[in-house]
């Protein structure tokens, strides 16, 4: 019985029956009228039964009548008030259980996803779609400058610029300290290189205020497409080492892993040799 009860309750808890007080409300009486029904057929059955073996001191019409008013008239509140006050516990504990699973899954300071969101989101993923790895330039230097409260409003002010620039269905993250990343999803491999380039120009255009001096965020970017490479890992490191060469060609720029030197692609220092076409903020 306690074993069903909870198995009852878990089945409760991952539906929408018990999603809001009214629901409780309908659940419950709905609920308690079904179990004051079947309790009023059993009372007129048992009633029978002892007229039929002569155990019934009062005549069976009238015994059944009164049986039955009985249990309506008392089990009815009764179960219901029971039934109401588990659905209330019920509902608390799905509010709170939705609370949490979104806590696990947002980053506290951007309101983006974290990175365990991101690459649940990944994993599910079917299709074409482009990563884009973003890294605010020189966050070391505004830190040093201006303090860490400085290098927060940074990631705050970057990661309301990423938000705007992409929206559902496409699945921002922050996965790093100043790092985010993005599935592009949709649309031709061109598209989803230009719509990312725009997010690198909007950023160097929305500088914030530090104690009324305005500084400049730049952030720069490396590309890679999600069906070229066998598991995130491989996505990932394709993306970042165009995001690291990047940085090494003067920043404030993005560039495609497909644009990356054949020499270089496959070397872990990066920045033998630059790509030529890193100059206008696109390097695709």
């Amino acid at each position: 019985m306690i074993a069903w009860a909870k198995r009852t309750i878990l089945v409760f808890c991952a539906t929408d029956a018990f999603a809001s007080r009214r629901d409780v409300f309908s659940v419950s009486l709905r609920s308690a009228l079904g179990v004051v029904f079947v309790g009023d057929i059993l009372n007129v059955i048992g009633h029978l039964v002892l007229d039929a073996v002569g155990l019934l001191p009062y005549p069976l019409v009238p015994a059944a009548t009164v049986g039955v008013l009985i249990t309506t008239l008392l089990g009815t509140p009764l179960i219901f008030t029971i039934l109401y006050i588990i659905g209330l516990a019920i509902h608390d504990l799905s509010i709170s259980r939705a609370r949490f699973e979104a806590l696990s899954r947002t980053d506290q300071l951007s309101g983006l996803l974290n990175r365990r969101a991101f690459l649940a989101a990944y994993a599910e993923h079917k299709g074409e779609a482009s990563l884009v790895v973003f890294d605010i330039d020189r966050f070391k230097a505004l830190n040093d400058s201006f303090g860490h409260e400085a290098g927060d409003r940074a990631i705050v002010s970057v990661a309301s610029v990423l938000n705007d620039n992409f929206q559902p269905p496409h699945v921002l993250a922050r996965i790093g300290g100043e790092e985010f990343a993005v599935l592009i999803v949709g649309m031709e491999a061109a598209e989803r290189m230009v719509l990312a380039g725009e997010a690198v120009v909007r950023i160097s255009r929305n500088p914030i205020n530090l104690g009324g001096v305005e500084t400049a965020v730049t952030v720069s970017a490396g590309v890679a497409e999600f069906a070229r490479y066998q598991g995130f890992a491989q996505l990932f490191a394709a993306a970042d080492k165009a995001l690291y060469i990047a940085k090494a060609s003067g920043r404030n720029l993005i560039l495609h892993a497909d644009d990356i030197p054949e020499q270089l692609r496959n070397d872990g220092n990066h920045a033998h040799v630059l790509p030529p076409v890193l100059q206008t903020g696109v390097g695709r």
